[in-house]
């Protein structure tokens, strides 16, 4: 992959000497365990052309059961947070039932509630105590800029997520230090299971309406914004994600023959000798529905995997994100190969950039899909993501299949995958044009808030952000 690597060389945007506008980034999830870490990659590399990134706040904060903070005023000293986090994932057994009901009754709790100006109460009361939060106040407050990437977590559900009110406290800091706050890479979505909750979008609603902008992923949540945060002066800029796209659009870019070599340490044997890149192959990745129920998924997968191999091609299975890790169930049961979540993430885009087909209920594996012309056939998921990214991708046959997909859906699946790959090079071609414009307008990003910054025009409509010559399919 050493082609592939100097690619994202040439593309890394070059700092500009003497710059001198500081960027707090909120929700850097470049760490993660999940493919989608790569738009966060992207992200910043973005942002590093024009700001100087003086500190951020990494997305693993979001999620109580890996953050170095969320509790506070905890009697266990705050040197002792991880074993206090450990205490708290346990709490269901008696034991440590007990201890964390004497911790609440003495006064812990999390730092972030559903009000997000008592989340920023709660920073400031303890951040004296607790250095995370210390270090957030202060990367903030040296700051000219706060730029939060909202990516899929801005869902009013109910109860709230975590990481749908972090976000929002950290807009509520940014306020309260009167710094410019930029919301960039974002989808909005009342949430598809629950409802929506009231709350939350009120909450939302305050906040986005104080920020300089608010510039989100997909048509569909731009008019979510327009019709619900009528304070909001709402943008389109496509994902970050598609500034890679330079990286796979040549025959360099593809994956090594031997799949082996993407196999992480420890080489677990079973996944040894099931990939081979040299021949055109299928990829099947999972979803955020999907993991929600392993066991049918399972099942469904299966019978999925099994109704595409008669196509002809190779089938293999993409671990996208962490809770995927059903697939390994089903590439067990039909003997497929599978990329794992951890493998190096130039080479999981590289794998899906030049697969035949990408059937899946993930949003940046799709994109990743696009960057080299791979067709996709998109699958239920959380909220709209999967259905605007048909929009955004401007496909004809704008459709979402379930994700959980009956013998029946299954046959749709299979002829529209056939149809796919009849068109062949021609439907490569005209999804990487696609490809091509939405990197140009994501790669416009950093300029539109250095304008914002320098206090030129704001430019509130879709065609004033991106130019007339963007013709999205409504």
């Amino acid at each position: 992959m050493r082609k592939v690597n100097n690619l994202i060389a040439e593309v890394r945007p070059t700092p500009s000497t003497g710059a001198s506008i500081k960027a707090f980034f909120v929700g850097d999830n470049g760490t993660n365990l999940n493919w989608g870490r790569a738009a966060s990659i992207a992200l910043r590399q973005l942002l590093s052309g024009t700001f100087e990134i003086t500190g951020s706040v990494a997305g693993e904060l979001f999620d109580l059961s890996i953050a170095d903070v969320g509790y506070v005023g905890t009697l266990m000293p705050a040197r002792y947070y991880r074993v206090f986090r450990h205490l708290l994932l346990k709490r269901r057994r008696r034991l440590f039932s007990w201890y964390m009901k004497v911790e609440e009754l003495f006064g812990a709790h999390d730092f972030i509630e559903e009000d997000p100006s008592a989340s920023i109460d709660n920073l400031l009361a303890y951040k004296h105590r607790y250095y995370q939060l210390e270090r957030i106040y202060q990367e903030a407050l040296d700051a000219d800029i706060i730029v939060v990437d909202g990516d899929g977590d801005i869902i009013f559900s109910t109860p709230p997520r975590r990481q749908t009110l972090f976000l929002l406290a950290m807009i509520e800091l940014g306020v309260r230090l009167k710094k410019p706050v930029f919301l960039v890479n974002s989808m909005i979505s009342d949430c598809p299971i629950s409802g929506r909750n009231e709350t939350t979008l009120a909450a939302a609603r305050k906040l986005f309406g104080q920020c300089k902008a608010v510039l989100l992923r997909d048509p569909e949540s731009l008019e979510y914004a327009q019709k619900e945060m009528t304070e909001t002066k709402p943008a389109l800029i496509p994902d970050s994600l598609f500034s890679w796209q330079p990286v796979y659009a040549s025959d360099g870019s593809r994956p090594p023959s031997n799949g082996d070599l993407l196999i992480p340490f420890p080489e677990k044997q079973e996944y040894l000798g099931l990939l081979d890149f040299s021949v055109p192959y299928i990829c099947i990745g999972g979803g955020a529905l999907a993991a929600s129920n392993p066991d049918r998924s399972v099942r469904c997968y299966s019978h999925l995997v099994e109704a595409i191999k008669t196509l002809g091609y190779r089938v293999y299975l993409t671990e996208n994100d962490f809770p995927d890790s059903f697939l390994h169930r089903v590439a067990k049961d039909v003997n497929v190969g599978i990329v794992p979540v951890n493998a190096p993430i130039v080479s999981c885009g590289a794998v899906l950039a030049h697969a035949r087909l990408f059937i899946s209920g993930r949003y940046h594996p799709s994109i990743f899909a696009s960057l080299g012309g791979t067709p996709c056939i998109f699958m239920g998921s959380h909220a709209h993501k999967m259905g605007s990214l048909t929009r955004v991708l401007e496909y004809e046959f704008q459709h979402q299949f379930d994700a959980f997909p009956s013998d029946a859906e299954i046959e749709k699946i299979v002829t529209v995958a056939k149809r796919y790959l009849l068109e062949g090079e021609s439907l490569r071609a005209r999804i990487r044009a696609v490809a091509k414009a939405r990197c140009d307008e994501a790669t416009s990003l950093p300029l539109i808030l250095k304008e914002h910054v320098l206090g030129q025009a704001y430019r509130s409509s879709e065609d004033d952000v991106m130019g007339p010559r963007i013709a999205w399919k409504r």
